[in-house]
């Protein structure tokens, strides 16, 4: 059996989920979820396991995937206990998802209910908290929340009152005396510390007996720490979704599932921010880190063109030419015949309300995601790196060709920093 983000989102809209926002910060967030891995000899092996199934969730890759990877590292591991793995991730992450969206929600539907299956594969410790329903609020939920366990397919239903009411809500002396598996018994809204603790614990012990193994585990951490801070300044960035941003996310997720491509979640949030007409902050981020010479802005900016290239497989611009009257951002009122627009960031091209010259770009297969491709949207998105050559100039057109030649210097208009040759 296969998992992948496709699959995911497939069920949760045959199921009528409503996905919560923090579902397409996942990748982003992924390394948080992580967890050690028993079995294994060394530290290198346990980190090399932990990133490949976190890489396995940020991509999408399905399970045999990730076993292929695992087994080509010369790592050892039953096919059962890399199906915890990896399968363990992928439950903790739409588990912090899933709280997230409940806990916003609480106003209106302030009850939770644990559902188990009642297969003959449910364990008993899990049966046992079979429809339980307790204010959401209540300590019962610290340690009780799914998953509690490799493998677990338990369930956590939100209830209103008159529903929690109506099906009667469990009195403490009814809650059964069984635990979560041994080490699951952790708060949902804890998630993101795990890794950071283990590390932490690994550290201090290593100190006192192990100087190599020590420093060899700061530096994990470190990596970790600068990874995590520049993902928190992505989201730091993505303003609350308005009706409309909703909308638009709901038509790129169609898109996504209909292609059947495992793009990136944040790749999909990334494009519903970048499609605003009044959108910069994410830009300017972006500007500011391939700007920078630091590994943070490297994290930034290395998402910013896996993130890309993802949705490309889904809506890759076949067009020889493409056409508008609006670069985001870019002044052209003073371009002349043989300068060379820089294009730094994804950057929005389209016809838009005000009038303007019409801007053609030829050369343009590849060079762009067709926005057209996603239902209900119009325009382009302009790769990364990418060089416009300005062709020829009316008073009514402006011709620009893809170029191998790079733009060098910089110029300030419209408090935007662009690129000229």
């Amino acid at each position: 059996m296969t998992i992948s983000y496709t699959d995911a989102l497939r069920y949760a809209r045959d199921k009528k989920v409503v996905l919560p926002e923090e579902f397409y910060l996942l990748d982003l967030n992924a390394r948080q979820y992580a967890t050690t891995v028993s079995c294994l000899a060394s530290l290198d092996q346990i980190r090399t396991v932990i990133n490949l199934a976190n890489k396995a969730v940020e991509s999408g890759s399905t399970l045999q995937d990730f076993k292929k990877k695992v087994k080509a590292e010369g790592i050892e591991l039953s096919p059962h206990h890399l199906d915890n793995i990896f399968r363990t991730n992928v439950q903790s992450a739409y588990a912090h998802g899933i709280w997230t969206q409940q806990q916003e929600n609480k106003a209106n539907r302030p009850y939770l209910r644990y559902s188990s299956l009642t297969d003959s594969r449910v364990r008993p410790s899990h049966l046992a908290l079979n429809n339980i329903i307790r204010h959401i609020d209540d300590s019962f939920w610290l340690t009780h929340y799914v998953p509690n366990g490799y493998m677990c397919r338990c369930g956590i239903d939100s209830l209103t009152e008159a529903q929690a009411i109506k099906l009667g809500i469990t009195p403490d002396d009814k809650l059964p005396g069984v635990q979560p598996d041994k080490g699951w018994a952790v708060s949902p809204a804890s998630y993101g510390k795990h890794l950071n603790v283990v590390v932490q614990e690994k550290i201090t012990e290593a100190l006192a007996v192990d100087a190599p193994l020590s420093s060899e585990l700061i530096k994990v951490r470190d990596e970790a720490l600068i990874a995590q801070q520049a993902n928190d300044e992505i989201v730091k960035v993505f303003q609350p979704m308005s009706g409309q941003s909703r909308k638009n996310l709901e038509v790129i997720v169609d898109r996504v599932i209909d292609k059947n491509k495992d793009v990136e979640p944040s790749a999909m949030r990334m494009l519903t921010e970048l499609i605003r007409e009044d959108e910069q902050s994410l830009t300017n981020l972006f500007k500011t880190s391939i700007m920078k010479d630091d590994t943070q802005s490297s994290v930034i900016v290395n998402w910013m063109k896996r993130s890309f290239n993802s949705l490309m497989s889904v809506a890759k611009n076949l067009k020889t030419k493409i056409s508008g009257n609006n670069i985001k951002g870019f002044d052209l009122l003073n371009l002349q015949k043989g300068n060379v627009i820089g294009i730094q960031t994804p950057t929005l091209f389209r016809t838009a309300e005000q009038a303007g010259k019409n801007i053609v770009i030829t050369d343009a297969n590849g060079a762009a995601l067709d926005l057209t491709k996603f239902n209900g949207l119009n325009g382009a998105l302009l790769a990364p790196d990418l060089n416009l050559e300005v062709v020829s100039i009316s008073d009514v057109e402006i011709v620009l060709r893809k170029t191998s030649e790079v733009a060098t210097r910089l110029f300030v208009a419209n408090n935007t920093v662009y690129s000229l040759g």
